[in-house]
């Protein structure tokens, strides 16, 4: 579908309608050092301030992608094993079997992470992947569960934690990731400012994690891995709070209107606290109404949930044009989850 901007119909990528605050577009449009190698040393101190930590607490990486094929090389290869939700994110199952590791799956229960079941499986394994919220369901986990989550793996076994969708969460939800760092030096936290900061075109995402775990990283890490558009970028965005604050602000209200009209249309859907929401509504169906408003979203298929759709939340008009695309399709009843019908079925037979 062409066109990148609010209008151009995108929902299946979990883009920042808004886009970044003008205050980065105008740094873009003001670089001077694009015949420079980028230096990420002033970007690692500001941003190490801005999570709460020192900058030996923090590595900038090439998008959140980056992250993982460098956490795979470092602690998954033959022989090894690596611990992921049923289904999980696309590339965290994608980096360990490229390693070489053997893949465990815990089938998620209502779209949440099993975490005494993925406990009970990391012995013996290496990595544990946890986004949180999750994609593609957006169940986040909770925080006196995750805490005891990481005191039962055992400390040979690396969490990675993904947060990419830590802003959109409910407050109370956000785990306090600088005391857990401190208290687990097993965990490694992977954000990205693709979402709420809407950086996704120029790949910037960082790890928080102990010294120990950086250096490793740094060291496995190719050189100028960052460049020079996205660190402008970054530092122009880090006190653009209030732009972002607006942004995840829409998010959210768009995110809760429109399951609202699931609910009330009889859609079967998981509750989200992500920038998505993924929803029983068999793509192929959907599709056709959502073509009439110029509009796309995520086959359920393509995320290990066929018979589902994920839905990215997009600006007001394109929500509305989505909303009423879905009270076109629920004229189908084949397409509405009988009521009482265990959520997600499917799910376990990725086990």
């Amino acid at each position: 579908m062409r066109g990148t901007g609010p209008a151009s119909g995108k929902l299946s990528a979990n883009e920042a309608p808004l886009g970044p605050a003008p205050a980065v577009r105008s740094a873009l449009l003001s670089l001077q050092s694009m015949h420079r190698y980028p230096e990420h040393g002033a970007v690692t101190e500001d941003l190490a301030r801005h999570a709460g930590l020192r900058a030996d607490n923090i590595m900038l990486t090439n998008g959140s992608d980056e992250l993982c094929y460098l956490l795979a090389t470092l602690f998954l290869g033959p022989g090894r094993v690596a611990v992921i939700g049923s289904p999980g994110y696309q590339i965290d199952a994608t980096v360990s079997l490229l390693s070489g590791a053997e893949l465990r799956r815990v089938p998620l229960v209502d779209g949440a992470h099993d975490l005494p079941a993925m406990a009970r499986a990391a012995h013996g394994a290496s990595v544990i992947w946890l986004p949180s919220p999750h994609n593609p369901t957006g169940a986040v986990c909770d925080s006196d569960e995750l805490e005891r989550f990481l005191s039962d793996v055992p400390r040979d076994c690396a969490v990675v934690l993904d947060e990419a969708y830590r802003s959109f969460t409910d407050p109370g939800l956000r785990p306090d990731v600088v005391r857990l760092l401190r208290e687990h030096p097993h965990l490694v936290v992977q954000r990205t400012l693709s979402k709420d900061w809407a950086l996704a075109g120029l790949r910037a995402g960082y790890a928080l994690a102990s010294e120990g775990v950086i250096r490793a990283l740094r060291r496995a890490c190719s050189p100028f891995n960052v460049n020079s558009a996205a660190l402008a970028a970054i530092q122009a965005a880090l006190p653009e709070e209030g732009w972002r604050t607006m942004s995840v602000a829409q998010i959210r209200q768009e995110r809760e209107r429109l399951e609202r009209e699931l609910e009330r249309l009889g859609f079967e859907y998981f509750p989200s606290q992500a920038s998505f929401v993924t929803a029983r509504i068999e793509h192929s169906r959907l599709a056709p109404e959502l073509a009439v408003a110029g509009l796309a979203v995520r086959p359920g298929e393509d995320l290990g949930l066929p018979g589902w759709s994920r839905i990215s939340i997009g600006w007001a008009p394109q929500m509305a044009q989505l909303r009423a695309a879905l009270r076109r399709t629920a004229a189908h009843p084949t397409l509405i989850a009988r009521r009482g019908e265990q959520l997600c079925p499917r799910v376990h037979r990725f086990a």
